[in-house]
């Protein structure tokens, strides 16, 4: 690390802030690595220590950063790519694609006709019978995101007896039902972590989530599905292309 400059009016935290981040981007401090505590930081720069607790705190928010009580303080594992958003794959297909080690566990399947609210989503009847599925799905042996999907029921009736656990529902939709994902309409929105979020995303509660909704239809333009996705904002980040007209 270099010298802080105290002839500058940029702020001691932020120049600290820019050299552990370039210490981070240049591979001097690796994914997994231990920085210095406080109080070595505040002795060796000669600044106090809430100025030093400053900066670490920024940079775990952007998630450089990771403070483990009573361990320390980390350099985070780069963020998952969370590029299945891009193009038409599911989350599942695309990590185990990019070689990511991918775990699905179900925590819930059933059958329900009191969701009058997901029914006009799927534009079906107030009290038609809908499945619904709530799984995790963990990425290197850590929970990444939670995903609630509602589907018709009249589309796949006997998917309730499917076993989805390490598998792609889509895929499962498409080879036993004949269901083809053909688009999507996909609203993201910024979040925090609740209560539940807290617990199954095993997160701080106000870290940062990503909240995804997902409309997708068949090629005849029928809703084969409906989904809300809570994803950890510490782990992964998205990544957009847009083209000129």
């Amino acid at each position: 690390m270099s010298t802080l400059n105290r002839k500058t009016p940029i702020p001691l935290y932020y120049q600290l802030i820019e050299m552990i981040r370039k210490d981070i981007e240049t591979g001097f401090l690796k994914p997994g690595d231990i920085i210095p505590s406080e109080r070595e930081l505040s002795e060796k720069y000669q600044i106090s220590r809430p100025t030093v607790r400053q900066a670490i705190k920024e940079l775990a928010y952007e998630g450089l950063l990771n403070r483990e009580k009573g361990k320390g303080t980390f350099v985070s594992r780069p963020k998952f790519n969370y590029g299945f958003i891009q193009q038409f794959s599911t989350f599942y297909d695309d990590m185990a694609e990019k070689g990511y080690q991918v775990h699905t566990k179900v925590l819930n399947i059933e059958v329900r006709n009191d969701l009058p609210n997901i029914g006009k989503i799927l534009t079906i009847a107030e009290n038609d019978p809908i499945i619904c599925i709530e799984r995790m799905r963990y990425v290197e042996g850590e929970p990444i995101v939670k995903v609630s999907n509602f589907i018709p029921f009249s589309l796949c009736p006997d998917l309730i007896h499917e076993d989805l656990t390490d598998k792609s529902l889509y895929r499962t939709l498409f080879e036993k039902y004949h269901l083809r994902a053909y688009r999507a309409e996909i609203t993201l929105e910024a979040t925090v972590a609740d209560d539940l979020d807290s617990k199954i995303l095993e997160i701080p509660e106000g870290a940062p989530v990503i909240f995804m909704k997902n409309i997708t239809f068949t090629p005849e333009n029928s809703i084969m599905d409906y989904f809300q996705s809570r994803f950890r904002g510490d782990k992964g980040k998205i990544k957009v292309e847009v083209f000129s007209k």
